[in-house]
């Protein structure tokens, strides 16, 4: 090189790699929530929907989080290797950003963008982040919420287009 520096060559680390191509975690934090969340949206939209009449509430996001919350110590115990007793904190973390989000939705004014948009790029940075460390319960409720509110919100919309 002409400028006087030397060139070294670094060796692939192998646990970055095993941290880049971590299933394990892709599937419990990032895609079960998803899918349930788009399972329990679009059965929602599919059944409960057209029974609720012009106020179309409680929708599908609402309806997604209502029923991970009561599901919170059986998601807990198959997503999280964790003590089963600190199932409350996971609740808790599912419950407080689904509190936000069905707010969030219940809005009209800019509830795509802050409930879809919005979450979708938050969502995008947490599973980069969050997947490097072993989290609290509280944590894993949050970003379990991400992906629950989201495949809810696809869910319905899936089967909203195929209905109607």
């Amino acid at each position: 090189m002409s400028d006087g520096s030397q060139r070294v060559d670094l060796p692939v680390d192998a646990p970055f790699l095993a941290r880049a191509l971590d299933l394990e975690t892709g599937c419990k934090h990032i895609l079960a929530p998803a899918f349930l969340g788009a399972v329990i949206g679009g059965v929602w939209q599919y059944i409960v929907m057209p029974q609720v009449g012009e106020i179309n509430l409680p929708n599908p996001i609402h309806g997604a989080f209502l029923v991970s919350i009561l599901l919170s110590p059986l998601l807990h115990r198959i997503l999280l290797d964790d003590d089963p007793s600190r199932w409350k904190e996971y609740m808790f973390g599912l419950f407080a950003l689904g509190s936000v989000f069905s707010v969030i939705w219940l809005s009209g004014w800019g509830a795509m963008f802050c409930g879809g948009y919005g979450a979708l790029l938050v969502w995008v940075w947490v599973s980069t982040d969050w997947g490097r460390y072993h989290l609290p319960p509280f944590r894993y409720g949050l970003w379990h919420a991400f992906g629950i509110n989201l495949g809810a919100l696809a869910g319905s919309v899936i089967v909203y287009l195929q209905v109607t």
